[in-house]
C-alpha cells in the first residue's frame, strides 16, 4: 500500500492510499514506526484516500500513538470517509485522536496546541 509522507513545520503527514486491512496495515505500521524512530513528534494521518480500515489498521495507529506518547507526541486524523470514521467510532478510538476535515486544519490544530 502506498503511503505519501510530507511535512509542514514540525508536523508530519502520512497519507495512505486504499484499504488499511490485514494485508496492508503492516505497510502503514512500518512507515509510522520508522518515522517515529527518526524523531517525528506530531503526526497527521490523512485518511482522504483510505477506503477502509480494519482492526489491524487501528492497531498500527494506536501503536504509533503509544510510541509518541512518552515524548508528548500526538496523532491527529483527517479526511475520514464515513465508513472509516464509523470504524474509529465503533472501536471507541475516535475519542483518543483529534479529528479534522483537512490536513491543513489538522496541522494547524497540532501546531496550535
Amino acid at each position: 500500500m502506498p503511503v505519501d509522507i510530507w511535512y509542514s513545520g514540525d508536523v508530519w503527514v502520512f497519507r495512505p492510499f486504499g484499504r488499511i486491512d490485514a494485508g496492508h496495515s503492516e505497510d502503514l505500521d512500518a512507515a509510522l514506526t520508522e518515522g517515529i524512530s527518526q524523531g517525528m513528534h506530531d503526526i497527521v494521518l490523512d485518511l482522504t484516500d483510505t477506503t477502509y480500515i480494519s482492526s489491524s489498521g487501528l492497531r498500527a495507529v494506536t501503536k504509533a500513538a503509544k510510541l509518541l506518547s512518552p515524548g508528548g507526541g500526538r496523532i491527529a486524523l483527517c479526511g475520514m470517509k464515513p465508513v472509516v470514521e464509523d470504524v474509529f467510532r465503533l472501536s471507541g478510538l475516535i475519542r483518543l485522536f483529534p479529528a479534522f476535515l483537512t490536513a491543513e486544519e489538522a496541522i494547524r490544530g497540532l501546531q496550535g496546541n
